[in-house]
């Protein structure tokens, strides 16, 4: 439960800096690096977050699944590849 807590709070961390880079890039008139500032924490987290998902798969803790999950052997609607 805590892994999804962390997760959510990092995605909207990410959210909120990328929210934080547009109203630096229209309100200010380039007098500040603030815009860069903000889009540079927007990578950082975005790369720590990939790399703490990596890590969580690497060490078995989540486990990543398909878009379509395996189907049950000799399950009837299983599709099956013609051979040429």
């Amino acid at each position: 439960m805590w892994i999804k807590v962390v997760i959510l709070i990092v995605f909207l961390g990410i959210i909120a800096s990328l929210a934080s880079g547009l109203y630096y890039l229209v309100n200010d008139r380039g007098d500040s690096r603030r815009t860069l500032r903000a889009l540079t924490l927007r990578i950082g987290l975005s790369v720590g977050l990939f790399a703490f998902l990596m890590l969580l798969i690497g060490l078995g803790v989540i486990k990543p699944h398909g878009v379509y999950p395996e189907q049950a052997p000799g399950d009837a609607t299983q599709q099956t590849r013609p051979t040429s």
